[in-house]
């Protein structure tokens, strides 16, 4: 008698991709509401040539590099990434499974480029 398991039962031919929703207008303004209390004046745009490729960059006023670096996050798969640009040097930060987990990481590095103090956490411990 042949055992069948769960994993010999999906084909590559039977998995189903689902693309992640673009971000949008909703997506930037939860980032800067989220960073304006730190860094109130960074701005966050949301860029790109359409809603597929849209992409949340986060930079200082005057976009110099010696203000502190910009940040991009674009939505995966996975969730969301964010890659920081500084001097002419992109560097992954890292992969985020929610828009709040990339708040919370943006609001740290922000605090210590604009010498502000870090929101309290929301979540309850």
């Amino acid at each position: 008698m042949a055992i069948r398991r769960p994993g010999d039962l999906i084909r590559l031919n039977s998995a189903i991709a689902v693309r992640p929703q673009p971000l949008c207008e909703a997506d930037m303004a939860a980032v800067r509401q989220a960073i304006a209390y730190v860094a109130p004046d960074w701005s966050v745009e949301l860029e790109g040539a359409g809603a597929e490729d849209a992409t949340l960059v986060v930079l200082p006023e005057d976009g110099d590099d010696s203000t502190g670096p910009s940040f991009i996050v674009t939505r995966e798969a996975g969730g969301f990434r964010v890659d920081q640009l500084h001097w002419d040097s992109l560097t992954e930060v890292g992969m985020f499974s929610s828009l709040s987990d990339v708040t919370e990481t943006l609001r740290l590095r922000l605090a210590f480029c604009s010498g502000g103090v870090p929101m309290a956490s929301a979540t309850r411990h």
